[in-house]
């Protein structure tokens, strides 16, 4: 699967590193606590509110250091955008590993793609939360980070209907946007406590539910 660079991140993705030298492990570990104050911050006060006097602050630095690495608080979020979207395609990545038994598989598929979300809930609610004033970034990054795994899902699935196991009518890239939207959902009714499921009850029943839709009634013996 490859990440593919949206047009709004080409937009404001040029960021610059200061001309003054900084020694290489001291300036990656300055650039990445930033990186990861900032993902923090945009996650807990959403994209408008955070400040890049608290970004520096979380990151033990001052707003000197923050605009030597990246400029401008714009170019930070692109940098962050990118490292999370990297993040998620490497964790979503299931084309190794899968049994060929429908149940098995589609729990790989459901755990890796719940890990990756709760590594990555923070900005995952500040992109919900920019939807309406950022309809291009939040579009462009759910084309980027989610459609690859869509894809990975929907191929997996049509290898199970050419092997007669799963209902040849099933759309399979509907079904990957649909379970994946059921894993989103649950993430959120459980972090904000609204779900009686924990983690592996709630992903143990979107997958039984699924697969009792999808399974053919006789499907054969997975070799």
């Amino acid at each position: 699967m490859c990440l593919r660079a949206s047009g709004y991140l080409q937009n404001i993705r040029a960021v610059s590193v200061s001309q003054d030298p900084i020694k290489p492990t001291e300036g990656q570990g300055t650039r990445q606590r930033l990186l990861e104050a900032a993902r923090c911050e945009f996650g807990d006060k959403g994209i408008e509110a955070a400040t890049t006097r608290g970004i520096a602050k979380r990151a033990g630095c001052n707003e000197v250091t923050l605009f030597r690495h990246f400029e401008s608080k714009q170019n930070l979020l692109a940098a962050v955008v990118q490292e999370t979207s990297e993040e998620f395609r490497a964790l979503c990545e299931c084309a190794e590993g899968l049994s060929g038994n429908l149940g098995v598989d589609l729990g790989r598929f459901a755990r890796v793609y719940n890990e990756s979300l709760e590594r990555c809930e923070g900005m995952a609610r500040a992109m919900i939360g920019e939807g309406r004033r950022r309809p291009t970034l939040v579009k462009e990054l759910i084309g980027d980070v989610i459609d690859p795994f869509h894809r990975s899902l929907a191929g997996y699935l049509e290898q199970c209907q050419q092997q007669g196991r799963v209902r040849a009518d099933l759309n399979a890239m509907a079904f990957a946007e649909i379970f994946t939207s059921a894993l989103m959902g649950g993430l959120l009714r459980r972090s904000s406590g609204l779900s009686e499921l924990d983690r592996d009850g709630w992903i143990g029943a979107t997958v039984e539910i699924f697969v009792q839709g999808i399974e053919m009634a006789e499907a054969p013996a997975a070799r």
